[in-house]
């Protein structure tokens, strides 16, 4: 029997692409606060999704936000594919 698993896909914030990553979630988060250092999200309900410079965001097929957090638990816990 084949492996399957459902489309998601992965970025990193570089401390510059706060803006971009809000957009590529398809407008369902704003920036609340951007230092450079820390990125923080919000949703339409008001919840905050804090991301430290080097964490990563991890979005479904639907472009909705699954996961996020640091490179170190990204690593450990996630497999890139070709």
């Amino acid at each position: 029997m084949p492996f399957v698993t459902e489309l998601r896909e992965s970025a990193q914030y570089d401390g510059t692409n706060g803006q971009a990553l809000a957009d590529w979630l398809d407008g369902t988060y704003t920036v609340f606060s951007d230092t450079g250092s820390v990125l923080v999200l919000r949703d339409s309900e008001g919840t905050r999704k804090t991301i430290p410079l080097g964490g990563w965001l991890i979005r479904d097929g639907s472009r909705t936000l699954a996961w996020y957090g640091t490179d170190a638990v990204y690593t450990a816990r996630w497999t890139v594919l070709p």
